[in-house]
């Protein structure tokens, strides 16, 4: 589901999974400037609470994505794809946030509630500029990108 939403977004020019052994599944978001970000994807079971009675979260409009340098930071990052994946009109997504928005976050990312109650996390793993190669320590980004 992310990936057709994240796919179809401007300044997004692909998104395909990815994998290795220490993480078994996530995202590469490639960007219109050639910078790249990667994500984990977990999840958790419902929490008990009725989804059916809260109505889906309104799509914000899109935020700028790139700073007046054309780089992408983190925070912006977050903006950006909590507002894409809410404007995807998907039904299961009853709401997404950054992490950064809630409280200052250890490692930014961003986290969806779904349909169901179950909620979906997307923690950013890996980030490279244009022409870079990602760090080779998760949860190492660039401050820039």
């Amino acid at each position: 589901m992310c990936i057709e939403i994240l796919a179809k977004a401007p300044d997004i020019t692909s998104t395909t999974s990815w994998s290795d052994s220490g993480r078994p599944c996530g995202l590469m978001i490639a960007f219109s400037s050639g910078a790249r970000l990667w994500t984990a994807i977990t999840t958790a079971g419902a929490t008990g609470t009725d989804p059916s009675a809260e109505a889906p979260a309104a799509a914000p409009p899109l935020p700028a994505l790139f700073d007046d340098a054309g780089k992408i930071t983190a925070t912006r990052a977050e903006q950006y794809l909590t507002a894409v994946l809410l404007a995807g009109l998907a039904p299961q997504i009853a709401s997404a946030y950054g992490y950064s928005t809630t409280s200052p976050a250890q490692h930014p990312g961003v986290g969806l509630y779904l349909a169901d109650g179950a909620r979906a996390f997307l923690p950013f793993i890996y980030t490279a500029a244009h022409g870079k190669k990602p760090h080779t320590r998760p949860f190492h980004l660039d401050a820039a990108f």
